[in-house]
């Protein structure tokens, strides 16, 4: 299969992986990075026509996949609604983002959280056609075998002032290795050198990281989070909880336990890397995106809608991207289509939003 695929592909960037996901499944990927996009403006990257760019495209794609990119790039390729080819958006930081991808699930066929908690209010919300993607592992990088040892406990990752906090309130007699800016093999290596890979999410997400830890081999030690986990992994058998508060006595206790912070481990690398793959997840995306064969039928009928303009609208007016001509282009549509049913979507717009600032009060964050 050829796949249109939108996506950043800078070094260690979930687009990067998803791009080889899909070629270690034998598709051929034809990327277009937002980098390699021209911008004489704020907001350039949104002027890529994909209807235009597929039919000049050889080998003709037979999927359109973009991957949630840092929103600097502000890149919304255009004309997604008209592309004659299934679509689909992953979208993955919904615990930071669910606000405008929900919103931006208008413009595809099928969209995909990485974050399962956010799946169900974007179903009441009246975006159905979001299912669950988890993050994963690459099995190429991760394919050394584990060799731990010369580093007893580690964190790979950005240290920001709460990380460091919480990293400082370890007990100073536990080695602590923290590599800050390592991705792809050097990471892999650093973890697969590890008897204990730390984990520390921002809003309980289910993160990049952990899928890292287990797939490299060393005991994946990390703060309760639901979002899901407990459908592809278990406590205590692949994996190992802190609370954020007992975080050094959990580390002590299986540095001193050698045998059973093995036996943890390998059966946490052996569940990730045979089910929990870039390549596996490219799979089930491919499966789900394909197994509509109305899409055409479905689409068109949405097309007429003022539903997927006020929802560009709103992505584009989102305070991340601030595309203020953009928004006002897509509104006035909206409201060309239908004045009320615009405005009572909006309203449902402001209510949702309420709702889910107020919940954010209630998430652990470390920054």
């Amino acid at each position: 299969m050829t796949i249109l695929l939108f996506a950043n592909l800078t070094r260690g960037s979930l687009g990067s992986l998803v791009k080889r996901g899909f070629e270690q499944g034998g598709h051929h990927v034809i990327a277009i990075p937002p980098e390699n996009v021209p911008r004489d403006g704020a907001a350039s990257d949104s002027r890529v026509h994909v209807p235009r760019l597929a039919a000049n495209c050889s080998p003709k794609p037979e999927l359109v996949v973009l991957v949630e990119n840092d929103p600097r790039f502000r890149f919304f390729p255009e004309g997604l609604l008209e592309v004659p080819i299934p679509t689909a958006f992953w979208a993955v930081d919904n615990h930071l983002n669910y606000r405008w991808h929900k919103e931006y699930s208008w413009q595809f066929d099928v969209t995909f959280f990485a974050q399962k908690d956010y799946i169900r209010a974007a179903h009441r919300y009246g975006a159905t056609n979001i299912h669950w993607l988890p993050l994963a592992a690459d099995a190429e990088y991760h394919r050394i075998e584990p060799n731990p040892g010369k580093y007893a406990v580690s964190f790979v990752g950005n240290i920001s002032a709460g990380r460091r906090k919480f990293f400082d309130s370890i007990d100073r007699d536990i080695p602590l290795n923290i590599a800050s800016g390592v991705y792809e093999e050097e990471m892999a290596h650093i973890l697969a050198e590890s008897k204990i890979g730390l984990n520390v999410s921002l809003r309980e997400d289910l993160n990049m990281r952990f899928f890292e830890v287990l797939a490299s081999g060393a005991l994946l030690v990390t703060q309760k989070i639901e979002a899901g986990v407990s459908e592809l992994f278990q406590d205590g058998v692949h994996f190992v909880i802190h609370n954020l508060t007992n975080v050094s006595s959990v580390l002590k206790y299986y540095l001193e336990n050698e045998s059973q912070r093995a036996e943890i481990a390998a059966r946490g690398r052996e569940l990730c890397l045979s089910r929990h793959t870039y390549k596996h997840r490219c799979e089930e995306l491919i499966r789900v995106a394909l197994s509509n064969a109305d899409f055409l039928e479905s689409r068109r009928k949405r097309v007429p809608s003022y539903r997927p303009d006020i929802a560009q609208a709103l992505v584009f007016a989102h305070p991340t991207f601030k595309m203020r001509k953009e928004s006002r282009k897509y509104y006035r549509r909206a409201m060309r289509k239908s004045r009320v049913g615009t405005s009572l979507y909006l309203t449902k717009y402001f209510a949702s939003y309420l709702k889910e600032a107020a919940q954010k009060r209630f998430k652990k964050t470390i920054w």
